[in-house]
């Protein structure tokens, strides 16, 4: 069979064609095991043969004008329905070739193609689907199935571009694929009986997994260095349980081979461990990027003593560092060259460390690169490292350009920020690894987060001139086991990289290791060819977002939820997730309500009468003791602490949302004051927060904390943060979050927690 679709590339190719025509896409489909109509082509100036009639067995045909320029037939009268009739047939292409030639007189008319008339009820819900494989440049071959017809878009619209999935073509599963999309929206549409087909849905299983394997076997198939570029059926009508392509458009090109040789990515660990280092651009007078890098490396536990050089053309010593004034001057191979020189400089500088084989890893800080359209300055430091890649060590390998750098913790910091500006204080987080292509967001995540969580490594990758954010996650999942949460900020995938993150995102969530991206870019990108519907629809951002969620990764659509969900996961990481039975507790109303509506696929557990009669006893009388508990604000600090505890010990709960508006006079939760206005103190052992860090110790249960009031209580925030507790500054985030871990952590929690709604 695929021998078949071979056959078809290979004539394709040969007519100096890209784009098949409508009766040739019928042949790809049927090659593949899809339905077609009984169709036949009549080239331009042949007649209609007696013999070709009898395939149509006496039903009504469509006439469909056959042109390489035009698109859209109705619009110039290329398309006729008439009786399975010779002679009104004959008259018919005639009449419409006329007619198409004279409203678009500049296209090349090459037929008409008779095709049967499929009737079904395409008015009817569940009946016209589009179904498409197209290769996307980061993520190779994909298969896109959704609702289509006429209002494709307005589909789309309606369903917020949910109105299609995405699967990959690599290793497909075709009994996979329908067991997804049965348990969407589209599913229960196509494959379930409704008042409108009483006997039996629209779409049988076993035609959806035929058409779905049949385009994957298209999009996987090449020949003589070609394959389909895309390929579209709309609509793909349902008839009596089948599946039936009644129109269909493709493109083929050229595949593309691997843009760049692999990277060494072994040696990645030369690049986050080092021992030695060389700094390019320091100056020996002013505060600059490279003297700043300099005085980090200078201060670093990872940089041995006397193994730390700078490079400069007069000095002898920066910061009573020793200078070379050339990379072969090195007394030793270094680990780390830091390049921090004005653009062109920096190319004449890597293309020195590549050749004189004293560096294992180059961090580039410097822009000026293919980020800002020069890429011939990248072009030159891919030819040096490639040079690099032919040495049996493989050469360097090069973070950026256009980037901070890396800051590994207990080990180094390239940022060149001084540590007033963006401090580094000590917390948990050697289970987290975080990974940015934008190094002004990763300042922010890092000043954020400063003092409640420290990751392993926080990096950032810049233009990936040659490491990639792939490279770095193979690097951790190979060698670092230990590293259990990784977060991403990623703007695009460079050819091919897509596909392989995808693949090390299915391994790491596998294995129990959450994946958290934040994908910039949600802007669809323009169709290249107006008869697409796919194109206009599933942009890069829909293929990144359907294939990662696949694999298993969070997709977040805001920043805050990235962060929300990082802490969250990472801060919880070592508690026990066994379920997804929820106990709230709050001393406000309108925080029980929120909460109740906001669950986020958690569910709000029945508390045992032990528990219910505990909570009544400490509470007082005008409190609610159900789930959520609402304490009132009525409660003091006694109450409300116990009553966490109690709501802990109830083995009905396997996870906890703790909210208190603070501004009520009965919880000890403000910093100290003076002036005697009180006399809480957030930072006494019998404080609200710490009795809650203490309580927190005691159980072995997710939980998370609200805060819903502004900076008087920053304190408290602060405090409770850094006894582990994730905290969060509205009740609904915080529940939110602990979907968010419940997601990652309780597989049977995933088909029913949608976290990016409301």
């Amino acid at each position: 069979m695929d021998t078949l679709i071979a056959k078809i590339f290979s004539r394709i190719a040969r007519s100096g064609r890209n784009t098949l025509h409508e009766h040739e896409v019928y042949q790809l489909l049927a090659a593949a095991g899809l339905e077609t109509p009984a169709h036949h082509f009549v080239a331009r100036g042949e007649e209609l043969q007696a013999a070709d009639i009898a395939r149509f067995q006496g039903r009504e045909v469509v006439l469909k004008v056959v042109s390489p320029q035009i698109i859209h037939k109705s619009d110039v009268g290329g398309v006729k329905f008439l009786p399975a009739d010779r002679t009104a047939i004959q008259a018919g292409i005639e009449e419409m070739l006329a007619t198409v030639a004279a409203a678009a007189p500049r296209a090349e008319l090459e037929g008409v193609l008779v095709v049967e008339r499929v009737v079904y009820d395409g008015n009817a819900p569940g009946c016209e689907y589009l179904a498409s494989c197209r290769r996307d440049s980061a993520f190779g071959p994909v298969i896109v199935f959704g609702l289509g017809g006429l209002l494709t878009e307005w589909y789309g619209e309606l369903a917020a571009d949910k109105a299609q999935l995405i699967f990959s073509a690599h290793d497909f599963d075709g009994a996979a694929a329908v067991a997804a999309i049965e348990a969407t929206t589209l599913g229960k549409l196509a494959l379930r009986p409704s008042r409108l087909y009483p006997k039996s849905a629209p779409v049988s299983r076993a035609a959806l997994q035929q058409t779905l394997e049949g385009l994957a076997r298209i999009a996987l198939a090449t020949t003589e260095g070609r394959g389909i570029e895309e390929l579209e059926i709309n609509p793909l009508a349902a008839v009596e349980g089948r599946l039936v392509a009644l129109d269909g458009f493709a493109r083929t090109a050229r595949l593309r081979g691997a843009e760049r040789a692999p990277r060494p990515v072994a040696t990645v660990g030369a690049l986050l461990h080092p021992r030695s280092a060389l700094v390019l651009g320091a100056s020996q007078r002013a505060q600059n990027a490279g003297r700043i890098i300099l005085q980090n490396l200078r201060n670093a536990r990872g940089i041995h003593y006397g193994h730390l050089y700078a490079l400069h053309p007069s000095a002898e010593t920066i910061e009573g560092i020793p200078c070379v004034t050339s990379c072969h001057d090195l007394p030793e191979v270094v680990d780390l060259a830091v390049v921090a020189l004005p653009a062109d400089s920096a190319v004449t500088a890597i293309e020195e460390l590549v050749d004189c084989e004293k560096v294992r890893s180059i961090i580039l800080i410097t822009g000026g690169f293919a980020e800002t359209g020069n890429t011939e300055r990248a072009r030159a430091v891919r030819r040096a490292l490639d040079r690099g890649r032919e040495r049996a060590d493989g050469g360097p390998i090069l973070v950026g350009g256009n980037c901070l750098g890396i800051v590994s913790k207990n080990n180094y910091n390239t940022f060149f920020l001084p540590s007033y500006k963006l401090p580094f204080n000590d917390a948990p987080g050697e289970s987290l690894v975080v990974i940015s292509q934008s190094g002004a967001y990763l300042v922010s995540f890092t000043s954020n987060l400063d003092g409640i969580i420290f990751p392993r490594a926080t990096i950032s990758y810049g233009n990936e001139m040659d490491l990639t954010a792939s490279d770095f996650f193979e690097y951790y999942l190979r060698h670092e086991s230990d590293v259990r949460v990784f977060a991403f900020y990623i703007e695009g995938f460079a050819p091919g990289e897509g596909e392989r993150f995808v693949r090390l995102t299915r391994e790491a969530t596998s294995r129990g290791k959450p994946v958290i991206i934040y994908k910039a870019g949600r802007t669809e990108f323009g169709a290249r060819a107006a008869a697409s519907h796919t194109a206009s629809m599933v942009g890069n951002y829909r293929v990144t977002e359907a294939l990662l969620e696949e694999a298993g990764a969070l997709v977040v659509a805001t920043l805050n939820r990235f962060e929300d969900y990082t802490k969250a996961i990472t801060m919880l990481g070592d508690r026990e997730v066994r379920g997804r039975r929820l106990a709230v507790i709050t001393n406000a109303g309108f925080e029980a309500g929120a909460v109740s509506d906001h669950l986020y696929g958690l569910e709000l557990t029945e508390l045992q009468d032990a528990t219910l009669s505990r909570l009544t006893e400490v509470l007082p009388k005008i409190a609610h003791a159900g789930n959520p508990v609402d304490t009132t604000p009525m409660a003091d600090s006694d109450a409300f602490v116990e009553s966490v505890r109690i709501l802990a010990a109830d083995p009905g709960v396997d996870m906890l949302v703790v909210s208190a508006v603070p501004v009520t006079p009965a919880l000890d939760v403000l910093a100290p004051d003076l002036s005697g206005a009180h006399k809480e103190n957030v930072f006494s052992m019998h404080s609200v927060p710490a009795r809650l860090i203490q309580t927190y110790r005691e159980i072995d249960k997710p939980m998370v904390v609200a805060v819903d009031s502004g900076r008087l209580y920053d304190p408290s925030v602060q405090l409770l943060q850094r006894g582990g507790i994730p905290v969060y500054r509205k009740i609904d985030r915080a529940s939110r979050a602990l979907a968010a871990v419940a997601r990652v952590r309780v597989p049977e929690a995933e088909a029913v927690i949608d976290l990016d709604i409301c």
